[in-house]
């Protein structure tokens, strides 16, 4: 007997049944549809002929439509019932159509019902919409970002649709925690762990699906997932593996010298970035060294190329363009391997993907867009219009988290897999007063993404950052936007007419300043290709100590205001942050890990002469008092001060506990706190209270590419 065309997968079983996939699996359960596995046990692959499937279609009449609900992991969403689709009719039942025509008024009438069923042309799949949900007691794991959202790519759909991968961490991670990834069929109803992932994140697949690629991090210490802002771990670097989609021993393609990945994709080679501001790398699936493909340019305000995706014909990458650490709207950008020349595409566009329907998508600050594409000429045709909103999407205060990653993914059989949850919402902080027993007032009942504040020198104002300096009046209430271009860590001049801040819209943070009432324009201070954080400002208004990035290490340099000269302060392989001048300028007070965990030390100015220690078991963001006789540092919830003598010498006395509260503004390489104008009390910031939103459930779209076309201006591919 002739058993017909032989269907490989669920996929292809319910689009020759125009069903879904779940519906397919009910029909198997519940009505006997015939499905052969590979080795007869549940958990293998299946396939189905078919000339049988038309036998039994023909044994059982009509069939109910698509099923709606479901259990063990997969639940479908709320959507109206889909109506009952016509059943084709193959030849094979024509004969009894016919002797039906003769056979009697029953016979007629049924055979009349089939024959409006053959020649009604099969409809379109329907849009199924279903939930996966990760494996119970664990979340998706990514470099998780605030309120534990992953801030790297975290799943990966095979490129038939026949699986996803995900990389997970158990909910509410301890220090021992470490995320791993997992495999979820189609066809069954749990995840299970892929061995020799531990410790990995970003899956990417081969494009045959039987290898996924994966990123581990190197670090010192035990904390698998970044730290909180007052606990530090040393990260040493990263290795790019690969494993069998099975499982089995990892293979280790290259390390990295950098401790982060932004984005990774596999065509005929992989291509990936290692860095924060680097360009993409190329390296063989086999592994080896790898080959630089991009380099940033500073000329086309390029601060960084980062999550690559390849075009379908392996000639050409699509990836994203940064102008710099904190860019809230990218570029979307086309490399030409053979030429090495690449073009911007799309301007405000993230994570950009090429997909079979013959269309670009890409995120939007959480809405996944499309526009069409010529993959022939490698041009975008008409404008780019939105699919589906509220997608999440890896935006942060912190450019390490900040990589612009969305977490979907989309298969060439046209099956979407994403999880909700948009862009992180702006906080809602709050400016505080502490006094030295721990007891809070609030300076204003306004709530806003208050950060790093300082109070000018005459205690009236408090200028602060949130995408951009701002100054609060604590007279009149009013809050204003001193600069429109970013901006962050202001400082008063001594006598309070200028603030001076770190601008990073130019590719690289450097210093800047503007008069306080914004009755002058903004002026750039320094010209560095290192990051400049400012830090303090001496009393005598000549010098400004800030934060100098070299390479991988922080030092403190200083700023001749009226030369605008700069000369390094502190020349050391350790990180050296915090600046802070005492009120006489005799002193400076900062941060080093030269003991391999920061603590707070006293240098004189403009020097020579030794360091003097002043915490005892680590310290960070020193505050001199008014009268220079003590200093007040922060250490994770705590607030410390010690006693200082300066006459005669430098002396300090025994460190001691003022209070330990939690949920203050926490930062670096700049203190994040101030005084009140009379020293008693601490300028803070309240942090706003978020409950985590960890992801725990991902949507599945079947047939997805149907509502492409809907969804599209022309309504067409």
């Amino acid at each position: 007997m002739d058993k017909g065309k032989q269907l490989d997968s669920w996929k292809e079983i319910a689009a020759y049944l125009n069903r879904n996939v779940r519906t397919c699996w009910l029909w198997e359960r519940d009505l006997g549809l015939p499905v052969h596995r590979l080795d007869g046990s549940p958990k293998a692959r299946v396939f189905a002929y078919t000339a049988e499937l038309d036998a039994w279609r023909e044994e059982k009449g009509q069939l109910p439509g698509n099923a709606e609900s479901g259990n063990n992991g997969v639940e479908a969403s709320s959507q109206p019932p889909t109506p009952p689709a016509p059943v084709t009719v193959r030849r094979s039942a024509r004969a009894w159509i016919v002797a039906a025509l003769v056979g009697g008024p029953v016979l007629a009438a049924a055979a009349a019902v089939l024959i409006v069923w053959h020649f009604h042309p099969a409809p379109k799949p329907a849009v199924g919409r279903f939930t996966i949900k990760v494996e119970p007691g664990y979340w998706l794991a990514g470099w998780t970002m605030e309120m534990q959202r992953p801030s790297r790519t975290a799943m990966a759909i095979s490129n038939d649709g026949s699986f996803i991968v995900y990389s997970a961490i158990e909910e509410n991670p301890g220090p021992k925690a470490t995320p791993r990834l997992y495999m979820r069929r189609m066809d069954q109803s749990k995840s299970v762990p892929i061995a020799g992932t531990e410790g990995g994140i970003n899956p990417f697949l081969s494009p045959n699906g039987k290898w996924v690629g994966f990123w581990t991090s190197s670090k010192e210490g035990t904390i698998p997932f970044p730290p909180s802002s007052s606990e530090s771990v040393l990260w040493t670097g990263g290795t790019l593996k690969k494993v069998p989609v099975e499982g089995g021993v990892p293979h280790s393609l290259c390390e990295t010298a950098s401790a982060w990945l932004f984005g990774a994709a596999w065509g005929p080679d992989i291509v990936f970035t290692e860095g924060e501001a680097t360009g993409l790398s190329r390296i063989s699936a086999d592994g080896g060294k790898p080959e630089s493909l991009t380099t940033p340019d500073p000329k086309r305000e390029e601060y960084s190329h980062r999550l690559p995706s390849w075009l379908p014909d392996g000639k050409a990458v699509l990836y994203t363009v940064m102008k710099n650490g904190w860019d809230i709207k990218p570029a979307l950008a086309l490399l030409r391997l053979d030429t090495r020349e690449s073009r911007v595409l799309i301007q405000d566009a993230a994570d950009g993907r090429y997909i079979r329907s013959g269309h670009l998508v890409f995120l939007q600050r959480g809405t996944l867009m499309a526009v069409r594409f010529d993959l022939a000429r490698r041009e975008v045709l008409g404008p780019p219009f939105p699919l589906v909103d509220n997608v999440m999407q890896a935006f942060s205060g912190s450019s390490d988290y900040n990589t612009d990653a969305g977490q979907f993914s989309i298969s060439d059989t046209g099956t979407l897999i994403y999880a909700p949850g948009g862009v992180v919402p702006r906080k809602r902080n709050s400016l505080v007063w502490v006094d030295q027993k721990g007891i809070e007032k609030p300076v204003t009942d306004m709530k806003f993404p208050f950060s790093s504040p300082r109070l000018s020198p005459d205690g009236r104002r408090i200028a602060f950052h949130a995408d951009g300096v701002w100054v609060y009046d604590l007279s009149t209430g009013t809050n204003m936007p001193l600069t429109t271009e970013g901006g962050a860590y202001p400082i008063w001049s001594p006598d309070g007419k200028r603030l001076l801040f770190s601008l990073n819209n130019y590719l690289v943070v450097n210093l800047f300043w503007q008069a306080a009432d914004a009755s002058s324009a903004m002026e750039r201070l320094t010209t560095s290709t290192h990051n400049q954080w400012s830090g303090s400002w001496s009393a005598d208004g000549k010098t400004v100590a800030f934060v100098d990035w070299l390479g991988s290490n922080a030092d403190i340099f200083m700023l001749d205001v009226p030369s605008r000269r700069v000369t390094q302060f502190l020349d050391t392989p350790f990180n050296e942050m915090y600046p802070d001048f005492s009120p006489d300028g005799r002193w400076l007070a900062y941060t080093s890990d030269e003991t391999k965990q920061e603590e707070v030390y006293v240098r004189p100015f403009p020097g020579p002469g030794l360091r003097h220690p002043v915490s005892t078991d680590g310290g960070v963001m020193p505050l001199w008092a008014k009268d220079g006789k003590r200093l007040f540092y922060r250490r994770r919830d705590q607030v410390w001060a010690v006693d200082i003598h300066t006459d005669g010498g430098f002396s300090t006395g025994k460190p001691r506990l003022l209070y330990e509260r939690p949920g203050y503004g926490f930062g670096d390489p700049t203190r994040t706190w101030d005084l009140s104008f009379d020293g008693r009390r601490f300028l803070m910031v309240k942090y706003e209270q978020r409950d985590p939103t960890p992801v725990t459930e991902m949507v599945l779209v079947e047939d997805w590419f149907e509502e492409l076309k809907r969804l599209s201006p022309s309504g067409k591919k």
